[in-house]
């Protein structure tokens, strides 16, 4: 039996990035070698989750590897997992357990790329902190440094080890104590351009060039405005530009997202982006399930 399971397409709907998982190759060392699990080729995805090499929780369970059993009856649950105030363009990879998530920024899925600029965001306006996934574990880790003790200190360790890096505490702390935030860089293909969004918070829209209109959507004032104008877009053929008029409604008022809804998942089908798609599905059932809890 294996000790080295591939896990390359099971977490995200593209291969995971070899920095992530030697991550979660060391996750899967740390609760199995040593286990009767392991002796009796079960195979546990919450333990790997939440494994204590980690100074993190991953954001997904992995699936169990090719030849292994797992724990429970049934399939493990799993879904698209989009924060509380993020957008379906931000997939989480870690979990700091306080509202707050690490995770890839991915605009445009259909350019099939294997690494993404890496964010935080969740319970607060999203800032990149790294160019690629590498950059962003190593935030992790200094992170970890600077919030943990002795057991954190070995965590750290052992991941920059595997890893070949060398985080300090100090690592990606401006003056101020903050984050020191990295430039976000699309890698913009020709042919297609980056508009910033237009509320200051999001990260914006990166599509074709003849996907966006030639005058700035409307993003503020009343709901009825905003759906009329993005509508108005769709019909003309520019979703990106009313995508990126709906995503900045959205930031300025997350209530928003039922009436939003349908306008955003069509600039979504229009770009081709299922995946997108999806995720804001999954955003909407969140936002209804939050709703019921607080009328209840």
């Amino acid at each position: 039996m294996t000790t080295t399971p591939r896990w390359t397409d099971d977490l995200f709907p593209f291969p995971t990035p070899p920095a992530l998982a030697t991550v979660i190759d060391v996750a899967w060392e740390e609760g199995f070698l040593e286990t009767d699990l392991y002796e009796e080729g079960l195979y546990d995805a919450f333990r790997v989750q939440t494994s204590s090499a980690l100074p993190f929780d991953l954001c997904e369970a992995p699936l169990a590897p090719q030849g292994w059993e797992d724990c429970y009856a049934g399939e493990v649950f799993r879904r698209h997992h989009v924060p509380f105030m993020s957008v379906p363009e931000l997939l989480p990879f870690a979990d700091l357990g306080n509202g707050t998530c690490v995770g890839w920024v991915v605009p445009a899925p259909e350019l099939g790329r294997t690494d993404h600029p890496v964010a935080s965001f969740g319970h607060k306006d999203p800032g990149i902190i790294g160019r690629n996934t590498l950059d962003g574990l190593t935030f992790l880790l200094a992170l970890a440094l600077r919030n943990g003790g002795e057991r954190r200190r070995a965590q750290v360790a052992r991941l920059s080890a595997v890893l070949g890096v060398h985080p300090t505490p100090d690592h990606g702390v401006g003056p101020d104590g903050g984050d020191v935030e990295v430039p976000l860089d699309l890698a913009t293909p020709a042919g297609w351009r980056h508009e910033p969004d237009p509320s200051g918070t999001g990260i914006g829209v990166l599509a074709p060039d003849d996907a966006f209109a030639g005058e700035y959507p409307a993003f503020t004032g009343e709901t009825d405005t905003i759906l009329a104008d993005a509508s108005r877009m769709l019909d003309a053929g520019h979703p990106a530009s009313a995508l990126l008029g709906l995503t900045a409604a959205y930031h300025e008022d997350e209530q928003r997202l039922p009436a939003l809804h349908p306008l955003w998942a069509r600039a979504y089908d229009d770009l081709g982006r299922t995946l997108l798609r999806d995720r804001l599905d999954a955003m909407l059932e969140d936002h209804r399930r939050r709703s019921a809890l607080h009328r209840g």
